[in-house]
């Protein structure tokens, strides 16, 4: 049976588990580096992510960076999910970003002043 290939998440997860043992200098055996990950209060890279994404759209609805999304809609400060006939564009940018987004509470979706207020909040 071949070894299941790498996928660019797993391949990230490691890097961020080998930074954790340098930063904290854990490479005895008995070094638990999910310890490690809690005791330095990272973010898993799923969440910075899924931040950097919601903060992009968010730059794009209020018009903050030059991206066309005439194509998305908005009801009570919500994403319309577009219709997707493949996998390629079910996990597109977009499609991706407008779940996290209808996710969110939505006084957080109604703030539009600044990406920073945004931020904090999640």
């Amino acid at each position: 049976m071949a070894p299941m290939a790498e996928t660019p998440h797993t391949q990230n997860r490691m890097v961020q588990r080998s930074a954790a043992r340098y930063v904290q200098n854990g490479y005895h055996y008995t070094s638990s580096v999910t310890n490690m990950l809690k005791e330095l209060k990272w973010s898993t890279l799923e969440q910075r992510r899924n931040q950097a994404s919601l903060t992009m759209l968010h730059k794009i609805h209020n018009k903050q960076v030059s991206v066309d999304h005439s194509h998305l809609t908005t009801r009570n400060n919500k994403f319309l999910i577009p219709h997707s006939k493949t996998k390629h564009h079910m996990n597109s940018f977009f499609l991706l970003a407008i779940r996290l987004w209808n996710e969110l509470p939505i006084c957080i979706c109604k703030w539009t002043e600044q990406v920073l207020c945004f931020l904090i909040d999640i």
